[in-house]
């Protein structure tokens, strides 16, 4: 479709910039881009459950790339698959996947950040299950691009930032499994965010305290129902010095947050309409508030960083009209590192998906497809920090705001010929709907598990294996279904040449959707790569 290239905008710029700003900053420090082709046989074979042994053949045409200069630092995989079905039950299918981030030195204070991801979900209920030759899969596309200045203006730091990010569910049909109502689903959305902040250290312009006063701005206007969410905020934080190592840390502030969307069209019976599983907007409706806070926010902790390569910071205080717990872990060895973050804010899939994108960084993400269908599996993995997963952003996308919780971490190794890497968190979604009016209800909750795994072994130059096992718990609200689903493949990789190379995996994928029988399938694939 058309509007495809626009959607993955990261993308185009860190193709484009790239070059530009390699001319000027001369002799590159390290520079990769592999094209490829490849052709892989795949058969699908129920092991429990219903279904017919399915049988397709993948082409595909991709390119990996990392950049890492003076002046870019970049990484990308992206790759088109044209699947050649055998037999009715396997139509052809084409699908565009991958992941893109860049982050370009204008000069000294200025630089633009990009981004993109695309990738394919189930929406009916059985998130995470395997989406290849399935009616209930959807396209996602997300991607933000925006400056950020920095400088130093005596003892005073200064910064601000404009990001600008684009969400996009598509799908032919989108709906829960039958007997369950449809969530509302997303279509896509808009969102500005503005940022910034002055501050000067601790002993520099007061004895024995910083402080920073920032303020910021974020809009999002999501196609659904014409729903708007802004928030406006403004605050002061202080850090007062305990010993070197450790800090007394809070602020205080003020912040404004307004959800508001107009109502659905609704039949003569008074129900409200749904056309591929999203509501009908009534455009001639007024505007109606949903959520509207409007209070003080303040917040008190601790940070404790006793390296430059160790960091922890924790916070309790009140916003949203209740007590907040949120807090942050990072650990970057040489070749390793760690990162768990404990979060609570309001939120949408919108901005939920395209932040994810926008915390990827660094010029060496290990990105693991599925060898099977070439999709993503869930995290992107790197072992100087950066990663980051999506299993939790792509589950049950819904089109309402909520009240998000949860804890998320990741663990990332390089080590000779060795690779690991581990992501897992928690989740909880509160939506935030219209009385009467959605089929989620007011105040009623999601709650996700989720755990990806993998481990990579070179045996030789020309020879490597890796194991990915992954398990996704979606607990979901209303009559909606509960869904456990879980898998493991593992793949052989073989250089022959110095451009071709094959590949050979089998795996196994499950789904247990609650009251319904289990689905178990068994996978194999052999396959050829040529890269240029």
């Amino acid at each position: 479709m058309i509007r495809r290239p626009i959607i993955l905008a990261g993308a185009a710029f860190a193709l484009v910039a790239a070059p530009a700003a390699l001319a000027q900053s001369g002799k590159p420090r390290k520079v990769d881009v592999t094209p490829y082709l490849g052709v892989d046989q795949v058969v699908i074979a129920p092991m429990k459950g219903d279904g017919d042994v399915l049988t397709y053949t993948n082409v595909t045409a991709g390119v990996t790339a990392s950049v890492q200069t003076h002046r870019v630092e970049a990484a990308a995989d992206l790759q088109y698959m044209h699947s050649f079905g055998w037999g009715s039950q396997t139509p052809d299918q084409d699908t565009i996947s991958g992941i893109v981030t860049t982050n370009v030195a204008l000069s000294r204070s200025l630089s633009l950040r990009a981004g993109g991801l695309g990738t394919r979900v189930r929406t009916d209920g059985l998130s995470g299950a395997l989406a290849q030759r399935d009616s209930f899969s959807s396209q996602v596309w997300a991607g933000y691009v925006g400056p950020a200045y920095a400088t130093k203006l005596g003892d005073f730091d200064v910064t601000a930032a404009y990001t600008l990010g684009y969400a996009r569910v598509e799908d032919d049909v989108n709906f829960d499994l039958p007997g369950a109502q449809p969530n509302g689903a997303f279509t896509d959305s808009w969102t500005h965010t503005l940022l910034g902040s002055v501050g000067f250290a601790p002993n520099t312009v007061l004895p024995g305290v910083g402080l920073v006063a920032s303020a910021g701005y974020t809009r999002e206007d999501a196609r659904q129902l014409d729903q708007r969410f802004e928030d406006a905020w403004g605050r002061v934080d202080a850090t007062v010095p305990v010993s070197p190592t450790l800090a007394a840390v809070g602020g205080i502030g003020y912040e404004k947050i307004e959800i508001s969307q107009r109502a659905p069209l609704l039949d003569a019976n008074g129900v409200p309409q749904v056309r591929n599983g999203r509501y009908v907007t009534n455009k001639s409706s007024p505007r109606a508030l949903l959520y509207d806070f409007d209070d003080i926010i303040w917040d008190v902790g601790v940070l404790w960083r006793p390296s430059r390569r160790t960091s922890l910071e924790a916070r309790i205080g009140e916003r949203y009209g209740s007590m907040t717990y949120q807090g942050s872990f990072t650990w970057q060895g040489r070749d390793s590192s760690i990162a768990i973050a404990l979060f609570d804010g309001i939120d949408s899939f919108g901005r939920v998906v395209t932040g994810d994108v926008a915390a990827l960084s660094g010029s060496n993400l290990n990105l693991i497809r599925n060898p099977f269908s070439g999709d993503l599996t869930g995290c992107a993995f790197s072992a100087t920090g950066g990663g980051q997963c999506f299993n939790d952003a792509l589950a049950g996308i819904t089109g309402a705001n909520f009240r998000y919780r949860g804890v998320a971490g990741q663990y990332a190794l390089q080590r000779g010929p060795w690779g690991f890497g581990l992501g897992a968190g928690y989740s909880q979604r509160k939506f935030i709907t219209p009385e009467g009016t959605s089929v989620l209800i007011r105040g009623s909750k999601d709650q996700n598990w989720y755990g990806n795994a993998t481990m990579s072994y070179a045996l030789s130059s020309r020879d490597s294996v890796d194991v990915v096992t992954y398990l996704n718990y979606f607990d979901a609200s209303g009559n909606r279904l509960d869904v456990l689903n879980y898998g493991i493949y593992g793949s052989y990789f073989r250089t022959i040449g110095r451009r071709l190379s094959a590949s050979a995996s089998l795996g196994i994928d499950g789904v247990k959707p609650d009251d319904l029988e289990s689905l178990i399938n068994a996978m194999g694939q052999v396959g050829l790569r040529y890269s240029f």
